[in-house]
């Protein structure tokens, strides 16, 4: 018995300075300085960081003072772009470019490619963002990518549609949710009277669910909130109305300010 103890004594004193030197097992990529978010995108340019011209290469992103952070790689097909900080203890992550996978070196959190959690302690997933070359000798994040339904962009803080794009804004009454590329969040659009057109925020004021159409106005599915198409609050839970986008509308072309009201 004495034996064992002693064994076992040995076995853990061997593994002591062992998991101590696995804490940070993997070094981090270097951070790069770039501008701040515009429009919706951060633009990293290639020659401040030569990196990501090797397959396999990354870097951390800052754009100009924000605490948020990049961690953006080349796998020698394309350019992924994945949140920097481990959900975990706030760690940043390294790429491991033999896996395609993210490491947080603290803990060793494992995250695949698009950000899906493999390995804990971390238990939720990395933010991925969509990254491509814009053609100019940079590399373009899209911190705001849209799901399809407006077409466009955002450009100097504002997005612009043709009302015709849409046949149902053409009656009073009619709604279009979803979220233009470069837009801060989900987008409500709504046809309030033959000269005015109306934009909300899509996101229930009482816990973040996506609000549908419903009757006269909009529904929240999760508890039944219902607003107005002008975003004013009819019914809770929620307690305050959705806040609206200042909007113009010249009977062609409808304009959106990315700045909500207060």
């Amino acid at each position: 018995m004495a034996e064992i103890t002693r064994r076992s004594l040995l076995r853990s004193a061997m593994l002591v300075p062992l998991a101590t030197a696995c804490a940070r097992r993997i070094p981090t990529n270097r951070e790069v300085a770039v501008g701040a978010a515009a429009d919706g995108n951060v633009t990293v340019p290639l020659a401040s960081a030569p990196e990501l011209a090797q397959a396999g290469g990354a870097v951390i992103v800052r754009p100009g003072a924000s605490q948020t952070a990049y961690l953006v790689a080349f796998t020698g097909e394309g350019y992924l772009a994945l949140q920097a900080e481990c959900p975990h203890a706030r760690c940043p992550v390294a790429w491991v470019p033999e896996d395609r996978q993210a490491e947080c070196p603290c803990h060793g959190s494992r995250f695949a490619g698009d950000g899906t959690v493999l390995h804990p302690p971390a238990v939720a997933d990395l933010r991925a963002y969509p990254a491509d070359l814009d053609g100019a000798g940079n590399l373009v994040v899209h911190l705001f990518a849209g799901d399809g339904t407006f077409p466009g962009h955002v450009q100097n803080g504002q997005y612009s549609f043709p009302i015709a794009a849409f046949p149902v804004l053409a009656k009073v009454g009619g709604v279009v949710v979803g979220q233009p590329d470069g837009f801060p969040g989900p987008l409500a659009v709504s046809r309030l009277a033959p000269d005015t057109v109306a934009a909300v925020t899509a996101l229930c004021t009482h816990q973040g669910c996506t609000i549908l159409p419903g009757g006269p106005g909009y529904a929240c599915p999760c508890h039944g909130s219902t607003y107005k198409l002008d975003g004013s609050l009819v019914q809770g839970p929620a307690t305050t109305g959705l806040p609206l986008y200042p909007t113009t509308f010249d009977g062609v072309t409808v304009t959106v300010s990315t700045t909500p009201t207060t």
